[in-house]
């Protein structure tokens, strides 16, 4: 996981929180995912936090300004990230 990576544009994907918390709630079996990602939004942990699901998935919330001590496009927004073979998902509310 690079800063490098995070900063291509063809590595992420911008999510509203109302379109993709359910939705990927239900592909990860990752129950209350919204509340799980509302809740690092409030108590942000700098090196990210790792949430598993019943799927055999894990994720990684982190907040990419904080984490890389650098800023970026939307880096100051929480993320998801499954892994370098999938988009990073950056999420943003209303």
């Amino acid at each position: 996981m690079t800063l490098n990576w995070f900063k291509n544009e063809d590595n992420v994907s911008y999510s509203n929180i109302d379109d993709f918390a359910d939705n990927f709630a239900k592909e990860s079996g990752i129950h209350n995912l919204r509340e799980k990602i509302e809740e690092f939004k409030k108590n942000p942990i700098k090196e990210g936090k790792i949430i598993r699901g019943n799927k055999r998935t894990s994720i990684k919330l982190l907040i990419p300004n904080d984490y890389f001590e650098d800023d970026i496009l939307m880096g100051d927004s929480v993320w998801v990230y499954v892994g370098e073979h999938y988009p990073a998902y950056c999420i943003y509310w209303n």
